[in-house]
């Protein structure tokens, strides 16, 4: 039972006014003499001024305005019985509000009126207006950019992505005049020392042309961002070097490197420097017949890595004076085939966009009869992309054709996977 008279207000009022007239005894005791007649026990009521920061209240319909310079407290004077100040003291149950009902948009300057103090003080809030801006309620998609910010202090050799936001708007609510001024939502992210893919986490706020925060709700309230980094890197051709010369009497008909491509890392300065690599030369001293040599590629000063670092170089020898077993070098030709279209294998468009070179132009060896006949429409060009993540691929090219050919280049393309933002889905 106890319990509930303290949940009541005015068995709380009842209590503060007891506990003002005792301490008002308790004082009035020690500075007077004590009295036979009962009246003097009676405290005349003093009177006396407090201050305090009253929090104010606005009245007006919140779906469909918006209120601003709305001030949280005002520091408000209060004047009469110092039992009825204990009171305010002990029980906060008062307030300063303003209505805004039936007001237009724009600046309007609003009387404060004070709530719960008693009729018996006098109440003196430090300003007795507001100027106060309504605004018509809206809420507006509005794009997020991503900001990457020292892009040349990244790790040595590394190259930054394109930054994937989990949302790409996001929803903001607040005045119609306010949310003018907002464009996009702006995410700053500084990306030096990273050499790894990295996700952050951001509190979602806008704010004007003079960089002050405005105020509103958002839809996310939190936005994450993944920003996929990866090795700088470049594909160039690779030319065979050879030395000496084969036994008297046979030729060297054709040297064909099993990959025509290297892939290398580095800055991107660097890397537009560089044309192609070479091999070691490879020694053709004394051959009689056709053998294969693994060699070593000859990586360019100032980059940070090459693969592959070494190849297989078939060398085709035949005497010189033999049947035609062999198509010679002279036989053969170079034909470069246009528009040769490119497809991927394992690719899971769910979860990645890709970015590629749809079609490729091929350069390939083989006799002029067999090339004159040969078009985009007779090779198929295949990528696997099946378990690879998000970033830059060098990737083999694999080439399904009926006809006789070499390919010496591309034999790599570099592929681009793309995480698929993720979207919340709202429940019915």
């Amino acid at each position: 039972m106890f319990e509930k008279w303290f949940n009541e207000r005015w068995f709380l009022r009842i209590v503060a006014v007891l506990l003002a007239v005792m301490l008002y005894l308790m004082v009035a005791g020690t500075n007077s003499t004590v009295k036979s007649d009962a009246a003097s026990l009676l405290p005349i009521a003093g009177q006396g001024s407090a201050k305090f920061d009253v929090p104010v209240s606005v009245n007006y319909d919140e779906t469909q305005w918006v209120a601003y310079n709305i001030p949280e407290t005002v520091e408000t004077t209060v004047k009469g019985p110092s039992s009825s100040l204990t009171m305010l003291r002990l029980v906060k149950d008062f307030g300063l509000s303003i209505d805004l009902t039936g007001l237009d948009p724009g600046y309007h300057r609003v009387r404060l009126s004070a709530d719960g103090f008693g009729k018996d003080v006098e109440v003196t809030p430090k300003q007795e207006t507001i100027e106060v801006f309504l605004d018509k309620k809206v809420t507006k998609e509005v794009p997020v950019q991503v900001a990457l910010l020292n892009k040349n202090k990244i790790a040595e050799g590394y190259v930054v992505g394109e930054a994937q936001p989990t949302q790409q708007t996001v929803s903001v609510t607040g005045g119609a005049e306010k949310l003018q001024a907002i464009t996009a939502i702006q995410v700053p992210i500084d990306v030096t020392g990273r050499a790894e893919t990295f996700t952050e986490s951001f509190n979602v706020k806008a704010t004007d042309a003079n960089g002050n925060a405005i105020s509103a709700t958002y839809d996310p309230e939190q936005l994450e961002v993944t920003v996929p980094v990866y090795k700088e890197s470049k594909t160039v051709p690779i030319n065979v070097e050879t030395k000496d010369a084969v036994k008297k009497g046979y030729k060297v008909v054709k040297i064909v490197p099993v990959i025509t491509e290297a892939r290398l890392y580095g800055t991107k300065e660097e890397l537009s420097r560089i044309g192609s690599v070479s091999t070691e030369a490879v020694s053709l001293k004394g051959l009689t017949k056709t053998v294969d040599r693994t060699v070593k590629l000859i990586e360019p000063d100032n980059v940070t890595a090459m693969e592959p670092t070494s190849i297989t170089v078939s060398i085709v020898v035949e005497k010189e004076n033999a049947e035609a077993t062999t198509e010679t070098v002279e036989d053969r030709a170079e034909k470069t085939i246009s528009g040769i279209p490119v497809t991927l294998n394992g690719f899971d468009e769910s979860k990645y966009t890709v970015d590629y070179e749809q079609t490729i132009d091929l350069v390939v060896r083989g006799s002029e009869a067999d090339l004159a006949s040969i078009d985009a429409t007779d090779i198929k060009a295949v990528i696997d992309v099946t378990g690879l993540k998000e970033g830059t691929h060098g990737l083999p090219i694999s080439y399904q054709t009926s006809k006789a050919f070499d390919v010496l280049r591309p034999d790599h393309m570099d592929i681009t996977l793309k995480a698929v933002p993720r979207t919340s889905v709202q429940a019915n």
